[in-house]
This record gives C-alpha cells, structure tokens and sequence, in this order.
C-alpha cells in the first residue's frame, strides 16, 4: 500500500469516471463494530472492482482507508493471473460540489494478482478533515466515494497487442552519397502493421536520421 508522502491529492469537478459509492447515516457504520466494509460490484476494463471502507483506519487510527479490490467473480484464462491498473480513488465536497482525487505518486500502476487483490490508501484522509463540517465530505450524515480505474494490459493473455506498427528505414542499393550524412539519398521506409504493409521511397536528411 502506499505510503503518505508517496500520495497525490488534487480536487476536480468531474465526477469519477467507473463508480460512486454513496454512505447515508455514516454514524451507525461508524458506531458500530463494523471495522471493514465493502462496496457493490462494479465493473471497469473487462474486470469486476470493490471498493474497501474503514471508517476507523487500517493502518492509522486516525485516519479514514480505502482501497480497490478486484472481485473474486473475476475468471480467468490463466491461473497465474496479473491485471495491470492505473486507478485513482475520490471523496466527495458536498459544499464545493468538487472531488478529492488521491492516487499513488510514485507508482501510479499497480498490479493485481494472486497475492495481491487490494491496492489503496491507509491514510486516505484523516479523521479529522474528513469530520470538519467546512471540508464538506461528511454533511447530514452522508458522505460519497468514488473509483476510477484503468486497466493498462491484462496479462493473463498470450500477451498480444492489439496493432503494433514498426518502420524500417533502408537505404537504396546503387546510390553512393559520398558522405556520411546520408544527405539527398533514397531511402525506402516499411511501415508495418497487422493488417497493413506500406512501402515508400523518401527523401532522407543525415541530421533527422543515426544510421550505422
């Protein structure tokens, strides 16, 4: 999990892109002995997401947690599973209408596996931020959360893209430039992709272009 100081905290007025999760009578869930609380199923990027509350703190009791979770429904075409994410968790300011977006600083994707289906913020926000009547995130005894999330890569595929492109850049046979900056030569460039062999004959300058 992410340390504090390895934490981003900025406010926007979009709303989270995947999922809101709404408390009402936040006090009864506060008050009661219910350490651990998780959201409904939501699903983003092929895959299904929890959220994970602790009112009371996780790693620091005086602190509000909060985590994402990939879903136990998940299947998988490989047991040795590993989803690659990109996520950012919210709360929301009821009196600014705007969201506190957090998120990882210095290890924005993180990967979900066997060993690992939670990622998030032991120190999501403090006790005392989050009960503050001027802050807005808890107002009439309600407070909201959100998720994004953005899966970079599954990898429990044969690990195939989608379209990958290459060019290569060849230099005509027959034409002696008499220099080693290429300047004024033919070049041919294959551009390839899956679906698609272009073959061109371009002007090339030496100071666009590091051939060997």
């Amino acid at each position: 999990m992410a340390n504090d100081n390895e934490i981003l905290r900025g406010k926007r007025s979009l709303p989270p892109a995947d999922y809101i999760f709404k408390i009402k009578s936040f006090n009864l869930l506060a008050d009661s002995t219910v350490n651990r609380f998780e959201s409904g199923v939501f699903e983003s990027g092929g895959y299904y997401w929890r959220l994970v509350f602790y009112p009371k703190g996780n790693e620091s009791s005086d602190h509000l947690s909060l985590y994402l979770k990939i879903d136990e429904s998940n299947s998988y075409s490989n047991a040795a599973w590993s989803v690659n994410v990109y996520y950012r968790l919210f709360v929301y300011d009821q009196i600014t209408k705007d969201y506190l977006a957090v998120q990882d600083a210095k290890s924005p994707v993180r990967t979900f596996d066997q060993h690992t289906s939670e990622w998030g913020f032991g120190k999501f926000l403090t006790l005392a931020e989050f009960n503050q009547h001027l802050k807005g995130y808890l107002l009439n005894n309600t407070c909201t959360f959100g998720a994004e999330v953005h899966v970079i890569k599954p990898t429990d595929t044969d690990g195939t893209l989608s379209k990958e492109d290459s060019l290569a850049v060849i230099r005509e046979r027959g034409i002696d430039c008499g220099c080693n900056q290429f300047v004024g030569c033919l070049f041919t460039a294959f551009i390839k992709s899956i679906k698609t062999l272009i073959i061109d004959r371009v002007p090339c300058l030496g100071i666009l272009l590091n051939l060997e």
